[in-house]
């Protein structure tokens, strides 16, 4: 059986209830730049945008509002992350993983976690607003 085949019979054996509760997931654990916008609006306290880039990429130009936090240093600074908020994990964009990374570790400890579709690179081609620091936020 050729690959294509056997990803083909694969694929239609997904029920639809089955496909359905994998898209109502995804729309779950990932927010788009008008999403993360839009749960800002209605309430900032609630979401903790977190910057998992390093902390001069942060300090050049990040989302307003967010908190560095690097990827590799997320362990040890789970006590700077409440559980009662959104948690909205970011980087780059669509093909860096810090951000998945990070949203998978953050909710294997029970967080609430929307990754941030796209990163940065999607925030400025919506042309949402920036800000820049001299130092990384902690």
């Amino acid at each position: 059986m050729s690959t294509a085949t056997a990803e083909k019979t694969q694929s239609a054996s997904l029920d639809s209830a089955t496909r359905a509760a994998f898209f109502r997931a995804k729309l779950d654990a990932e927010w788009g730049p008008y999403d993360l916008k839009h749960a800002l609006d209605a309430d900032s306290r609630k979401v903790l945008i977190v910057d998992t880039r390093d902390a001069e990429s942060f300090a050049a130009e990040h989302i307003p509002g967010a908190v560095n936090i690097p990827t590799s240093e997320l362990e040890s600074r789970l006590g700077e992350i409440s559980k009662d908020k959104d948690i909205v994990p970011y980087c780059w964009s669509v093909v860096c993983h810090l951000a998945t990374r990070a949203s998978l570790f953050l909710s294997e400890q029970g967080y609430k976690v929307h990754e941030l579709a796209g990163g940065i690179e999607y925030w400025k081609k919506y042309e949402l607003p920036l800000e820049k620091s001299n130092s990384s936020t902690r």
